[in-house]
């Protein structure tokens, strides 16, 4: 596995422009949503056409079949998705990801797979070194593996704009006559470094590289214990969920199959019949709200409601009024 270090925006951008260039008859992007929302914004500022589904209905058994009645249309480049999921923070389990890099390499489509909150799921005992339980992951499963994993959230870094794209080696290696038409560079590894993320980065600072390399060795060496520091997001998001809960609002992807969706970064809420962008409408405007969450219109219609970010337990008791006001002001 070999790792290149971008700002993991960067990374997502250039693996969708290079997926989407790999084979002339597969172009486009595969979305299992709920997902974050600026990468559907990048590949819609590419052009690279795309498909989605809500993972809501297909978990377990019901994921292969639907997955592979996209596949089998022969076009899809690439699957992107999140693990735990940005906004829901539902969890795909071991089985899942089996079934999806078994398709992929079926299919021959590369995987994009979000680490952004590798180990956040708060409900399991994860991020000790070289103890299970493990992350769940496709890598696992297939060769055809981009994982992104970004030092923002996991090492609290997000100032210096740094990540990793972990390429497998056999992904990494593989000659694609597409790129080397119409680049002159045909192993994949190659381009993905000094064609596109050349392209659209200037990299990112040494001292950067060096402080992420010094906080991932300490966590495998178990000197740093990074769920921990990070579990303060789950503790946050259980004080901010019991106030929703209390004024009439619903948690939107409140199961995680047969278990409660663990608590975490990002969480969704649903008022009555109000769509989302009703309800982003009603609460944008509210004062103590926004120090509260950060509002973003994100499930899919059919599962409307809005997406909230954990933020500093000194604005539960402020919300509270907030909620009060909207249940006598509906």
């Amino acid at each position: 596995m070999r790792p290149d270090r971008r700002g993991q925006m960067q990374g997502s951008f250039a693996a969708f422009l290079m997926c989407s260039q790999l084979d002339p008859a597969k172009n486009k992007i595969l979305f299992i949503d709920p997902g974050f929302p600026v990468q559907r914004s990048q590949v819609r500022i590419l052009g690279i056409p795309s498909e989605s589904f809500d993972i809501y209905d297909f978990r377990g058994e019901k994921l292969g079949p639907k997955i592979e009645s996209y596949l089998a249309a022969g076009d899809v480049a690439a699957i992107v998705y999140s693990n735990p999921n940005n906004p829901a923070w539902v969890c795909l389990t071991e089985e899942e990801s089996r079934t999806i890099g078994e398709l992929a390499t079926k299919y021959d489509t590369v995987v994009i797979e979000d680490l952004a909150y590798l180990c956040m799921d708060f409900r399991k005992p994860l991020g000790r070194p070289f103890e299970p339980p493990y992350q769940a992951t496709v890598a696992r499963y297939t060769q055809n593996y981009i994982l992104l994993v970004s030092g923002s959230k996991i090492f609290s870094y997000a100032g210096q704009r740094i990540a990793v794209a972990a390429l497998s080696e056999t992904l990494r290696r593989r000659d694609y006559p597409a790129l080397r038409q119409r680049y002159n560079i045909g192993r994949l590894g190659d381009a993905f470094v000094l064609v596109f993320l050349y392209a659209a980065s200037s990299g990112t600072s040494h001292s950067a590289q060096t402080r992420l390399a010094a906080m991932f060795r300490a966590a495998a060496d178990g000197e740093l214990d990074f769920v921990g520091e990070a579990s303060e997001y789950a503790r946050r998001a259980r004080l901010t969920k019991e106030v929703f809960l209390r004024h009439g609002f619903r948690i939107v992807h409140d199961k995680d199959r047969d278990e409660a969706v663990s608590d975490g970064f990002f969480y969704t809420v649903g008022y009555g019949t109000m769509t989302s962008a009703e309800l982003l409408s009603e609460l944008v405007a509210l004062r103590h709200l926004r120090h509260l969450a950060h509002l973003d219109r994100q499930p899919p219609a059919r599962h409307p409601g809005l997406r909230l970010a954990t933020e500093p337990p000194r604005t539960v008791r402020p919300a509270r009024r907030t909620f009060a006001n909207i249940r006598r002001n509906p």
